[in-house]
């Protein structure tokens, strides 16, 4: 007992991955998963459970073995990384805009009848701050906020306008 190590959470992490599991039965657990939900719920190709568990375990097996033979692994990790920022980036920006918004319209700094306006005015502006101080963060994070800021800045530009057209419920006659 004296000479024997633990098995860390490293170690356990690396033997999974060793064996395959997150790049292999991960993966097709996953695509499986879904392709015979679809299947099974919308009764695509049969009615039978069996038959929709046999096409779904081939058609996922297909699929990795397509995706590892063409590398589109990495096409898949960038775009999750990168949509991941995206959301980060406008969940900070919708929070800084709501709360800059509650502030001016609790103060009465609104003219009359243009609280929509301004909504759409606060909504880009949180979008420019926020994006701003993400693309100057350290690398890789700054680059990639660079690349996504078109992505963004259009997101904040449609929710804007979307602000403009679209009517609240209770309590919003400061948008009028």
């Amino acid at each position: 007992m004296a000479g024997e190590e633990l098995f860390t959470l490293n170690e356990s992490v690396s033997v999974l991955q060793e064996i395959g599991l997150f790049n292999y039965v991960l993966p097709l657990g996953i695509f499986f998963l879904i392709i015979y939900g679809l299947m099974d719920q919308y009764k695509i190709i049969s009615e039978d459970k069996k038959v929709n568990a046999l096409l779904a375990l081939l058609m996922s097996s297909f699929i990795l073995l397509y995706a590892y033979m063409n590398n589109i692994e990495w096409f898949f990790a960038l775009f999750y990384t990168k949509m991941s920022l995206v959301l980060v980036i406008l969940l900070f920006a919708l929070s800084f805009a709501v709360f800059g918004y509650k502030a001016l319209e609790k103060n009465n700094m609104f003219p009359e009848g243009q609280g929509k306006t301004w909504s759409a005015v606060m909504i880009i502006m949180s979008v420019l701050i926020v994006n701003s101080a993400f693309s100057g963060a350290p690398e890789p994070l700054g680059s990639w906020a660079s690349e996504v800021s078109g992505i963004v800045l259009a997101m904040g530009f449609v929710g804007a306008i979307l602000s403009l057209f679209i009517k609240g419920g209770k309590g919003s006659e400061g948008g009028k």
